[in-house]
């Protein structure tokens, strides 16, 4: 049975703290808002009841304050103060103000009761705001918060030498804005006070300041000080933090290790034996032989997590075998629990395609565990490349034919044409391909690409009937192979009648809407085509022809 506990003592800044829920500031008047009267001096803390001075004079300050005394030291208006100019925070209208003498061990406190007690065992979140005063001569660190079950004596002017619950590590040295200082607190039980300061004499290392100088706010006490301003002290409960942090799938045989992130005294404990202590550690290293769930025990409640063995994936990549000469073989890793794939290759997918001997290694990981496997490619079997010949140009136009040879296999298959010979006859433009096996089982494919290029050819007839019966109405130009061409007509006065740029238009015959006189008209016709080598050629014919009625 469970016999000890750990004590967990966390003091975490508000950045790492999740879990927290709203609950009451146990701190009576945190923005020092409630007064029974307006100051109109420096050092009357005692109107923001129910806070407490101890043996120094700290100043509270207030919005648009009036009347205000002849004094620089008194002049304790919001923004514009004694100290330099500062805001409060979120729209209220004070806060107070605290000298500290870092060279005469002068020291200024606030305190306060709390609404209640804090509960031994609970879990507090301690917090106040602070801003250096711009005529502050000194900036420090150690600025703090101390809880205790009474309101602590404070030896004359000096330093409550107290180890605060809360206190700043880092100098605050910002003089336009607030600075929250914030911590978590496990309480002991009782503690019925908070107090402001610092707690630290001038001689102790872990006091760090910086001297900016000599000041001039004509306050000889703010001047050789480091003087800041406080606002909103905060005690809140919150919620305990019970976590188990760490991997909860595992391989067969893997260890593993649990770790408590907790801010409660706990112990550990597993499914085995729930009631009895495992283990009173911050984390423990397991090795379960079956799926085992574990126990994080605290007094303020429990967290668990299942610890799961999970087995490799199962595949295989097969045998060593030779490939064709050319030929891509794909190698399948696939399993149905693979999810991460990593390949001699630096490949990272199931599947992948290879055309080199050599050995080719895999490794499938499923969350976790992984297994690995290796294939051998030795050598190639002899499959060399087919040779149909280049591409080619022909002209089927005028009957040409192009006969194409696979050479030696076992068997072919063409297409377009499906023929299953080992020659075939090109009578159209296309591309060609054909795939043989040899004997040996490898099979290859090769391809040809078949363009029809021919001359382009014009023909001009030397005279058109523009009479409307049907035959011989239009005068057009014949084409074939000019993908480019124009057709024009001129008249005998050197205009043109007619222009077109499509082969199957023509003239009618008429001209600005009139028939045209019968006689002799001139064409000149201006066209592109390729050669019998493919080379493009630019081309122009010129003629006369006869219109008659």
């Amino acid at each position: 049975m469970r016999k000890n506990v750990i004590k967990c003592y966390l003091i975490l800044m508000m950045a790492l703290i999740g879990g927290e829920v709203d609950a009451q500031n146990l701190v009576p008047n945190p923005g020092f808002e409630t007064t029974i009267g307006t100051p109109t001096t420096a050092g009357l803390w005692s109107l923001a009841q129910p806070w407490l001075g101890l043996n120094g004079t700290a100043d509270l300050y207030v919005r648009n304050q009036t009347n205000l005394p002849v004094a620089p030291c008194d002049v304790i208006n919001i923004p514009s103060n004694v100290a330099g100019y500062c805001d409060e925070r979120n729209g209220g209208k004070n806060y107070m103000g605290l000298q500290f003498d870092l060279l005469n061990d002068y020291r200024e406190y606030i305190s306060i009761p709390l609404a209640i007690p804090l509960v031994a065992g609970g879990v507090y979140r301690l917090e106040f705001y602070t801003q250096l005063a711009d005529s502050a001569r000194f900036a420090c660190n150690s600025l703090g918060m101390l809880l205790s079950n009474n309101i602590p004596t404070q030896p004359g002017t000096g330093a409550i030498t107290f180890t605060p619950q809360l206190e700043s590590t880092m100098q605050i040295t910002d003089t336009n804005n607030w600075t929250l200082v914030t911590g978590m607190y496990q309480a002991f039980g009782g503690e019925n006070y908070v107090t402001l300061g610092i707690f630290r004499d001038d001689n102790d290392p872990a006091l760090q300041k910086t001297n900016y100088g000599t000041r001039a706010s004509n306050c000889a006490s703010i001047d050789n000080s480091a003087y800041y301003f406080f606002d909103d002290v905060v005690v809140r409960k919150v919620d305990v933090t019970i976590n188990i942090l760490g991997d909860t799938i595992i391989c067969p045989n893997e260890s593993t290790i649990l770790i408590a992130d907790c801010n409660v005294p706990y112990w550990w404990s597993d499914s085995n034996a729930p009631n009895d202590t495992l283990s009173l550690a911050s984390f423990i290293q397991i090795t379960p032989s079956f799926p085992t769930t574990y126990y994080l025990n605290t007094d303020f409640g429990t967290d668990s997590v299942r610890v799961l063995i999970v087995n490799p994936p199962s595949f295989d990549l097969g045998p060593n075998i030779p490939i064709c000469e050319g030929d891509t073989l794909l190698i399948d890793a696939t399993t149905p629990d693979g999810i991460l794939y990593t390949w001699s290759t630096g490949d990272s997918i199931p599947i992948i395609g290879v055309s080199d001997t050599g050995t080719y290694v895999v490794t499938v990981e499923n969350l976790g565990c992984s297994r690995t496997d290796s294939i051998t490619i030795p050598s190639f079997l002899e499959n060399p490349e087919i040779f149909l010949g280049e591409d080619s140009l022909y002209c089927f136009f005028y009957n040409d034919s192009l006969t194409l040879d696979a050479g030696d296999a076992l068997s072919y298959l063409w297409t377009p044409t499906l023929e299953t010979s080992r020659e075939i006859t090109v009578l159209y433009p296309a591309v060609y391909t054909v795939e043989i096996t040899r004997t040996n089982g490898c099979r290859r494919y090769a391809s040809l690409e078949v363009d029809e290029i021919c001359e382009p050819t014009i023909f001009v007839p030397n005279a058109f009937t523009p009479d409307g019966d049907g035959i011989n109405d239009l005068f057009r130009a014949y084409v074939n192979n000019a993908p480019a061409f124009n057709f024009k007509i001129i008249n005998r006065r050197g205009q043109q009648i007619f222009y077109t740029e499509n082969p199957t238009e023509g003239w009618d015959g008429t001209y600005e809407g009139q028939d045209a006189p019968i006689g002799v008209y001139v064409y000149r016709i201006n066209y592109q085509g390729f050669d019998s080598e493919g080379i493009k050629v630019k081309k122009k014919k010129l003629g006369t022809f006869t219109l008659l009625r």
